[in-house]
């Protein structure tokens, strides 16, 4: 007796639906891709893109990044950013150079610096990012 492989019944809507997650995944990336680096223990989400009015950036991006106890992420930025520690506390090091943001403690990177954040605290820790993307 010979096998035949077992045949998937997908339909074209579920085929569609699946191709758009997919599609999705890849432009918005999940919490550990959106800087195309690694990360464990941490989860970013976009909160809101907007126009914006400085020369060389025509838009903006909000983001948030929650670090648990004892996440990291170090990542290459694609673009110019202001960051925000906004609860907790997080260890940043940018270049080899490092700091301890604290809540309501503002920093910047540029394109091309590498940064790993990481919360040596108890608490979650979060940081909101300002994306300056280019044209």
């Amino acid at each position: 007796m010979t096998s035949q492989p077992e045949q998937l019944d997908i339909n074209r809507r579920g085929l569609l639906l699946l191709g758009l997650a997919g599609a999705s995944a890849l432009v918005l990336g999940t919490g550990e891709r959106v800087l195309a680096g690694e990360a464990t223990g941490m989860d970013s989400k976009v909160i809101k893109e907007a126009a914006a009015m400085i020369p060389g950036f025509p838009k903006v991006r909000l983001r948030e990044a929650t670090y648990q106890p004892g996440g990291r992420s170090k990542n290459t930025m694609q673009n110019p950013m202001v960051c925000e520690c906004s609860q907790g506390s997080l260890e940043v090091t940018q270049d080899g150079k490092t700091f301890t943001a604290k809540q309501g403690d503002i920093w910047t990177c540029d394109k091309g610096t590498v940064e790993e954040n990481v919360n040596n605290g108890s608490t979650v820790a979060v940081m909101r990012v300002f994306d300056l993307l280019p044209a």
